[in-house]
């Protein structure tokens, strides 16, 4: 079984940020977004991956490599044309149509029983099984509307229920038959649920949602990939696959309330305040009486300055914030800064 990540939109939501770093690859803790979905894959032995890249592919190519430290064997469907989660998947048919195979968003993190969900998408015998949660924004991502057995009636507003349906908001992970790719056409720009989905719903194919009730979280704007952050330093994203405050040189070694983590290589300026939670990334260098935090993720050889004030922010891998500005509620990167609405943590 293959593994499909898509990941060569443009990231618009999250720019100036993503104009110079793909978000696939903007950190959430000790790992880049994309890295939680290859080892959500891996977790669950389907090492047989797909990447589609477009935006700043070269990036995300440099930075995942063969995919070897993500468990996973990487094979990168480079799109000269962006095409959409549709056209994306048409595009490798062939190295699809041999097996039932899992789509992923590359940009949400989300904690989930795979194989539970494969298990059902064969004993359904169905095209395309949906993974899908309950959320109070559900209207805002779009409403998948199945039956009790699971049937998948409405997607989107379209469709007949012909029994009592409950709405739910899709999570970003499908498991899909090759034959479902026949209803996206080749070479164009498409959307899989507005296209693909629509199409086979209306030739009653059997679709299925399988629900989930586990940590979720999409990072789609500046405030809720802040809020992912903020959840793992508050130790609220737990995966059975990953452990987005390890792999640092200086952690505790049994489980404490507040969150300080650091790399190799940490330099600290004489009077600097840590407030927890906060993470530190290798080479940080923190200049005098400079206060960091709470809730700051600092990435790789940051410099901070001298009497520098930061709460609220992810800085990014080699960025630099100069003596004694105050960052809060802000994305920062070595060419641009992303502010969003501060919302309680």
């Amino acid at each position: 079984m293959k593994g499909f990540i898509l990941a060569a939109g443009f990231g618009q939501r999250m720019r100036p940020i993503t104009e110079t770093v793909p978000k696939p690859l903007l950190p959430v803790g000790n790992l880049p977004l994309i890295g939680y979905a290859l080892k959500l894959l891996a977790h669950h032995g389907i090492t047989d991956v797909i990447v589609n890249v477009h935006h700043l592919g070269k990036l995300l190519k440099e930075s995942l490599g063969d995919g070897a430290n993500f468990g996973v064997s990487i094979t990168y469907s480079e799109e000269e044309e962006i095409l959409g989660t549709g056209g994306g998947l048409k595009k490798m048919h062939a190295l699809l149509e041999d097996d039932t195979f899992v789509v992923v968003n590359s940009d949400t993190v989300l904690d989930l029983d795979l194989a539970a969900v494969i298990a059902a998408h064969r004993a359904n015998e169905a095209l395309a099984t949906m993974v899908l949660r309950q959320d109070p924004r559900q209207g805002e991502f779009g409403q998948i509307e199945i039956e009790q057995d699971g049937r998948v009636r409405k997607i989107l507003g379209q469709g007949v229920a012909k029994a009592p349906v409950q709405p739910y908001m899709f999570a970003g992970v499908h498991v899909l038959e090759p034959r479902f790719l026949e209803y996206i056409p080749p070479d164009v720009q498409t959307c899989i649920m507005r296209y693909a989905y629509t199409k086979a719903l209306n030739n009653n194919e059997p679709l299925y949602g399988a629900t989930m009730d586990g940590y979720w979280s999409d990072a789609g704007t500046p405030e809720r990939y802040f809020q992912v952050n903020a959840d793992a330093l508050s130790q609220g994203v737990k995966l059975r696959y990953a452990d987005p405050l390890g792999g640092y040189a200086i952690a505790p070694k049994r489980a404490v309330a507040e969150v300080v983590r650091m790399g190799y290589d940490v330099d600290f300026g004489s009077g600097v305040e840590i407030r927890p939670p906060v993470l530190l990334g290798d080479g940080t260098r923190i200049g005098d009486n400079a206060i960091v935090g709470p809730f700051a993720v600092v990435g790789p050889r940051v410099q901070i300055g001298k009497d520098a004030r930061l709460a609220n922010v992810i800085i990014l891998d080699g960025a630099r914030i100069d003596a004694g500005i105050t960052v809060t509620n802000a994305v920062v990167g070595k060419k641009s800064t992303l502010s969003f609405r501060e919302e309680n943590n």
